[in-house]
């Protein structure tokens, strides 16, 4: 091979190169934009609870919260799972989830969950934590209610 060929080889793969690590890079800056999104998001539903909570002393209903999504264009919280009704009277707000969304995420970013806690702290929690949590927080009601629902979507 002479010289020329040489530097035509190194360039080619000096542009592949580049390209593939702009791909994942900007892959995982999007990742990172939505994750920071989503909890921008449920701040912002959170600010709604509970202002909805301290004019009228109780949680709003998931009918109420899902129309608030939607009239705001909160899409980047994606599919929300409201648990009020599930929620005893003087749960511990500190440890007890209100409201959560599961992001799924490939790359550097590891997919989780948004959490918005009774406290109105919202905050974010990988996937095997959060497993844990809820798996605690859950009572049989809720777990057959979920599970006949998703049933009659399938």
């Amino acid at each position: 091979m002479n010289i020329r060929q040489k530097k035509l080889i190194a360039n080619i793969v000096t542009v592949t190169v580049l390209t593939v690590v702009m791909i994942v890079g900007f892959g995982n800056i999007k990742n990172s934009i939505n994750r920071s999104e989503g909890i921008r998001a449920m701040h912002v539903l959170s600010k709604e609870v509970f202002a909805f909570r301290e004019k009228y002393g109780s949680l709003p209903s998931e009918s109420y919260v899902k129309e608030f999504i939607e009239q705001t264009d909160l899409v980047r919280i994606g599919v929300l799972q409201y648990r009020a009704a599930w929620i005893d009277y003087g749960s511990e707000p500190n440890s007890t989830i209100l409201a959560y969304s599961q992001k799924i995420y490939s790359g550097f970013v590891k997919s989780g969950y948004v959490v918005l806690w009774l406290n109105g702290k919202v905050e974010w929690i990988e996937q095997k934590n959060f497993d844990n949590i809820l798996n605690k927080q859950q009572k049989t009601q809720e777990l057959q209610w979920i599970q006949e629902h998703f049933q009659k979507l399938e």
